[in-house]
């Protein structure tokens, strides 16, 4: 890559309730799942609009399009992942909640007519989020093998849409060397890595302390961990970590007299990026914009267009993950 050359990119963390379930119940979040359903092409059109290419980070799971095929999918028992706590495996989940048959009478858990959405729109790229919403660290005591197997099945799903996903974005950024093993053998050749500062270490998710969620909080407002704008560099084993950035967190109406400074400190981080020839990484899921859209989609406009200027001034470009390995 020519270090002069400034990049703009985009992942989204695509799971519908895959990657709540263990957080909240559909009553208490469904209405940001169902606003999913609105949101992505709202989303889609925009990117569009200003010629964003992005890269869709997503769970396996909800590509199924119905439960026989997302049964027909699950790895054998023994190689299914195992957690201290098993609240959090969705292959427990699936034996324990109630599922719909299809999409037609379940969009908290399938997605498929929103992954052909996301197909039909030029620049956007469908990434691996694992099948299940695999979890690396919390699940450390599970084999190369169980890995792998979750791996596999993702890449079943998603053949069956003509797709070959060559980036990852691991769920709850639980990054390990043995993943990223397992990964360069199943053909992935980048990952979403985490920002180089201490609050944003790759952690269990019980570990994740007030402390840290303090000052990660105050970190979305003012210049404490930096402008995470990288150079990039291939690992040993020939994948390429692109550090996240920059989580853009959905509006809060409690924060909202705060705005100002958190789309400040997200385009200053932006202009260093594209004044010094590094890389801007933003991410954010979905269904941080299922409620309060027009606020969410107001502050996305509002990036992109600063984008379209940094574009224009310094020639950055936007870039999917997978894009990104060939410059």
């Amino acid at each position: 890559m020519k270090q002069e050359e400034s990049y703009f990119v985009i992942s989204l963390d695509f799971e519908l309730f895959w990657g709540m379930f263990d957080k909240v119940t559909i009553p208490e979040y469904g209405e940001r799942i169902q606003g999913e359903q609105t949101a992505i092409p709202r989303m889609l059109a925009l990117f569009s609009e200003y010629g964003i290419h992005a890269t869709w980070a997503t769970v396996g799971m909800l590509m199924a399009r119905n439960k026989d095929e997302l049964l027909s999918l699950l790895p054998p028992r023994e190689l299914q992942p195992t957690y201290e706590d098993m609240g959090v495996s969705s292959y427990r989940y699936i034996e324990t909640m109630p599922i719909g048959r299809s999409e037609q009478d379940d969009t908290y858990h399938f997605g498929s007519t929103l992954v052909q959405k996301i197909l039909a729109t030029p620049h956007q790229e469908i990434g691996n989020h694992t099948f299940s919403h695999y979890y690396c660290i919390d699940g450390h005591k599970n084999s190369d093998e169980v890995f792998s197997a979750d791996i596999d099945a993702f890449n079943r799903i998603a053949e069956t849409y003509g797709v070959h996903a060559t980036s990852i974005v691991f769920p709850r950024n639980q990054t390990s060397p043995e993943a990223l093993h397992v990964c360069h053998e199943k053909g992935i050749r980048a990952y979403r890595g985490n920002e180089n500062h201490f609050l944003y270490e790759a952690r269990k998710d019980s570990s994740q302390s007030l402390f840290i969620r303090a000052f990660r909080l105050l970190d979305h407002y003012t210049n404490i961990s930096g402008h995470h704008t990288y150079t990039i560099e291939k690992r040993g084993d020939g994948i390429l970590n692109i550090p996240a950035s920059r989580f853009l967190r959905p509006w809060s109406k409690t924060l909202s007299f705060l705005e100002p400074l958190r789309m400040r400190r997200i385009k200053n981080a932006m202009t260093h990026g594209a004044k010094h020839g590094e890389v801007f990484h933003l991410w954010w899921h979905p269904h941080n914009f299922g409620i309060d859209q027009e606020e969410n989609f107001n502050n996305l406009t509002e990036i992109l267009k600063h984008y379209k200027t940094l574009e224009e001034k310094y020639g950055m470009q936007s870039t999917s993950m997978s894009d990104l390995t060939k410059k």
